[in-house]
């Protein structure tokens, strides 16, 4: 069985090994991706645009030892500011290990519809999906099962502010406005940058 190292990015040193058509990426790991220290390098845009009636824009990170890149998306949507989604993707994971596309590691999002019923989902609250191991084994990259309710944020420059401190984000405020974030979002209390 192959074992394959990943140097140290501002957080432990991490590895993990491959088996014949399985994928290990353990827990600690995927916590190690979410927390390591990532600088902003390019933001699609400077201000978030409206597409398909959401605002979006997109910043790509990488670790401060330049081994791995991320991407930073966000989006609300213009018609239900409660409805948005601030998210971390690990895009260069097929240097790592046999996976054919980016995954997404983490996802802050506002109430939304589900589709399902109504009590007892958790889709109608604040709550955040994340990346679990079995995801990845299960070929899951881009739908993170691990979903749980918090009170970290209750709107989207809240939950900007979570993601940069929980992802270790340096330098996001020089590749976007962050300001429109917090000022020009309807119905959003303006926070100190």
């Amino acid at each position: 069985m192959p074992f394959v190292k990943i140097a140290s990015s501002g957080c432990t040193y991490i590895s993990f090994s491959l088996m014949e058509g399985i994928r290990l990426l353990s827990e600690t790991i995927i916590q190690e991706l979410i927390s390591c220290k990532k600088r902003a390098v390019k933001a699609d845009r400077k201000r978030m645009v409206l597409l398909n009636r959401s605002y979006r824009n997109d910043v790509s990170l990488i670790s401060l030892d330049n081994k791995y890149t991320f991407k930073m998306f966000m989006r609300y949507s213009n018609d239900f500011n409660e409805d948005f989604s601030v998210g971390l993707i690990w895009t260069n994971s097929d240097k790592f290990f046999d996976v054919s596309k980016p995954i997404i590691l983490i996802r802050y999002q506002g109430p939304h519809d589900s589709g399902q019923p109504l009590n007892g989902d958790i889709h109608n609250d604040y709550h955040i999906h994340e990346i679990t191991s079995e995801d990845i084994n299960e070929g899951r990259f881009l739908k993170p099962s691990s979903k749980e309710t918090t009170n970290k944020y209750a709107s989207f420059g809240e939950a900007v502010q979570s993601f940069e401190a929980d992802c270790s984000v340096i330098g996001l405020r020089e590749c976007i406005d962050i300001s429109q974030i917090y000022k020009n979002i309807p119905g959003q209390v303006k926070l100190p940058i």
